[in-house]
């Protein structure tokens, strides 16, 4: 369906990773740091978005260099909480022989780096919010990742689980396929799902 394809990227929460109890405790612990009383379930309903962002649509106005701090720390701190879905690793393995690989998320840099070295998980292309003038939904990251590798938008294809990566692939102009184990949920009888990891390729 998508026999052009150059370039698969990936988000990296509810895609590559299950790190939902690392954001839970990350998120209770810095609550009860910063006397923030907005429980995990609000703070869910916005991953996929860059972290100022999720502040900004929780109504938290001040502190948020700090609130960042505190939510990276804690979430260091417990990194072992973190897990990989099953069959990533060999399925990239597949994939990396034919595509360039990338991974585009809203997690910070440091953090994205860290757990990428801790699954041993290697990529042409990782991109964060601290890359871009703008994170997702906006396209920016498509815009660097087009010039770099000189490809056009039909060559790409995005993979992710949330509203804001559908958004983020139709504002790019790339395909997109959700990742329906993922955190989110969408209603468009449009939208392409795959229910595993190894599905992309009934796409290629």
């Amino acid at each position: 369906m998508y026999k052009n394809t150059k370039v698969i990227c990936f988000d990296l929460d509810g895609v590559l990773i299950n790190s939902i109890q690392n954001m839970s405790f990350a998120w209770k612990m810095t609550c009860l740091k910063n006397d923030i009383k907005i429980p995990f379930f609000k703070y869910k309903k916005n991953i996929g978005l860059p972290f100022y962002e999720i502040l900004k649509r929780l109504g938290i106005k001040k502190n948020h260099k700090k609130i960042f701090l505190d939510y990276n720390k804690f979430s260091k701190k417990k990194i072992n909480l973190i897990k990989i879905y099953p069959n990533i690793k060999i399925t990239l393995k597949s994939l990396k022989k034919k595509f360039i690989l990338g991974v585009i998320t809203s997690k910070n840099r440091s953090r994205t780096i860290n757990i990428l070295k801790r699954f041993k998980l290697k990529f042409d292309l990782v991109l964060t919010p601290e890359d871009l003038n703008k994170g997702k939904p906006y396209p920016d990251a498509v815009i660097k990742l087009k010039k770099k590798f000189k490809v056009k938008s039909s060559e790409i294809i995005y993979i992710g689980d949330t509203l804001n990566d559908l958004k983020f692939s139709k504002n790019s102009k790339i395909n997109f396929l959700f990742a329906n184990w993922g955190y989110g949920s969408v209603e468009y009888k449009k939208v392409k799902k795959i229910k595993k990891i190894k599905d992309i390729n009934k796409f290629l």
